[in-house]
């Protein structure tokens, strides 16, 4: 059985000034489980700096603010209307 070693996505845990990577939290093959990860990574580390890379694209990123995402998950609070 080959083992894999490269994986299409990467979400890794930064320093709080941004210049290094803390932790390598994962590498995900596909989509929809990266973008899981990288939320269920958020929720476990909500004041960490957060990214869900491919290969160089940064796809998510805690430290910017976004006004619209193109996925809506479940399990995402994005684009999400709050009931007043």
């Amino acid at each position: 059985m080959k083992h894999r070693t490269h994986f299409a996505y990467r979400i890794d845990q930064w320093t709080d000034d941004g210049e290094s990577i803390v932790e390598h939290v994962a590498d995900v093959q596909d989509f929809q489980v990266a973008m899981a990860t990288y939320h269920a990574a958020c929720k476990r580390w909500p004041r960490k700096a957060m990214t869900l890379r491919q290969e160089g694209r940064v796809i998510e990123d805690t430290r910017r603010t976004r006004l619209a995402t193109l996925f809506s998950f479940p399990w995402s609070d994005k684009g999400r209307r709050r009931a007043v």
